[in-house]
């Protein structure tokens, strides 16, 4: 394999290198492994391991490269180089990041300033160059900052966030995580291993990681996503946080509730067993759980008494946790269409003081007739005229706004 060249701090090595003619580019990329280790807490060393699979006459082939260096240089390395699979990438890295930041006992890491500055261009569709420029600063200060060398302050943050078109949070802390235990299906009993899991039952997972809305986020968040095609509620995540109490003031609303049975242990089945749906007090004070789907076949799923019940204090589509250059070009055309619509508002208003002064003009008009006097109708022509440039120079300066596309002025 020919060397490739890399920046200064960052080492690539072939741990297990390709065969005869194959390349990365004609190989499937399997996955990343991220690890953090060395350097210091607030700015690690970082190893990126990546697996490619392909095929040769002998059958089946993997190669495999390690990437290390300090953590924002190789991130900013690896976002800028790794096309199509930069998503998978991402989430990879911050997963491993939140796994390092709660092994150092950090709740609430200060971001690095390089990553998260990276992540938003490429989101953005930006590069370090064109940012400079749009944001006003000096391209050797971005540089900086892009590196990790210098950490963003509150008022850069908060600079940067608008022509980023996101929370200065964003860019002063990392994303907070927590884990995805489990799936549910809405619809259909599932084998796994030798358990059976029915409709709303809660299937176990390992290793699965969500970002959580700062908004809701405890340290006993926990989550589980919904996987049932055909459902309004598929692929949808849904938070709640860990409790140990059983309350009847939940009634009506979606919750996680826990099962326990030890008969089940004589016939080997797990004795503890957890739900998903609507919590429902029955006549008599019977507690039941029912499918939060109305179109599945099934209503009811179990009934109490039950160990603990803990409403969803969020439902967040994975669409919403990760943002992509269409989200920032809908913002834009959200801030041009705003322009647009106040451009239409001040043109709507000047019209209405013409029409008005018309009226007045007509009457004024009557009035000379029978006075002679012609003082106020000249006057009223001079106010009409003044408006009329106004409106004119209004019209122009709008045709000319070069932030407002020409889809948004056919569509206002």
């Amino acid at each position: 394999m020919p060397k490739e060249k890399t920046p200064k701090n960052i080492d690539i090595t072939w741990l297990n290198p390709f065969k005869q003619s194959e390349t990365p580019l004609t190989a499937k990329l399997e996955d990343y492994s991220v690890s953090f280790d060395g350097g210091t807490i607030l700015k690690p060393k970082a190893e990126v391991i990546k697996k490619w699979s392909y095929q040769t006459s002998s059958g089946s082939e993997y190669a495999t490269q390690k990437i290390t260096g300090p953590a924002t240089e190789l991130f900013n390395f690896m976002i800028w180089h790794e096309g199509s699979q930069k998503d998978k990438f991402i989430r990879t890295w911050k997963q491993e990041k939140d796994k390092y930041n709660k092994s150092k006992k950090m709740k609430f890491p200060m971001a690095s300033s390089g990553e998260q500055l990276s992540e938003k261009l490429t989101e953005h569709g930006m590069t370090p160059q064109k940012f400079a420029k749009k944001a006003d600063k000096d391209y050797t200060q971005i540089f900086r900052e892009f590196r990790g060398e210098r950490p963003l302050g509150l008022k850069q943050a908060i600079d940067y966030s608008k022509h980023l078109d996101c929370d200065p949070v964003d860019l002063l802390f990392d994303d907070l995580h927590c884990n995805v235990w489990g799936n549910v299906d809405l619809f259909n009993v599932n084998d796994v291993g030798n358990d059976k899991y029915f409709p709303c039952q809660i299937i176990p997972v390992v290793d699965k990681k969500t970002v959580v809305p700062r908004n809701i986020y405890r340290a006993n968040i926990m989550a589980i996503k919904v996987n049932s095609p055909g459902s309004w509620l598929d692929r949808q995540t849904a938070f709640y946080y860990r409790t140990d109490r059983e309350e009847e003031t939940h009634n009506g609303k979606m919750v996680v509730a826990k099962t326990r049975d030890d008969k089940l242990a004589d016939i080997g089945f797990e004795i503890d067993m957890y739900w998903f749906g609507i919590y429902n007090i029955a006549k008599g004070g019977k507690q039941q759980i029912l499918n939060p789907d109305r179109d599945a076949e099934k209503q009811f799923i179990t009934s109490g008494p039950f160990e603990f019940i803990a409403p969803v204090v969020s439902l967040v589509h994975p669409s919403a946790m990760y943002k992509d250059h269409n989200y920032y070009y809908l913002n834009t055309l959200s801030a041009a269409f705003d322009k647009e619509q106040q451009y239409n508002e001040r043109i709507k208003e000047l019209q209405m003081q013409i029409s008005k002064l018309l009226a007045e003009k007509k009457y004024l008009d009557k009035v000379a007739e029978k006075s002679l006097d012609a003082t106020s109708v000249a006057k009223s022509v001079d106010e009409i005229a003044k408006i009329n440039e106004i409106l004119k120079n209004l019209y122009i300066e709008k045709e000319k706004d070069y932030e407002i596309p020409e889809d948004v002025k056919k569509l206002a």
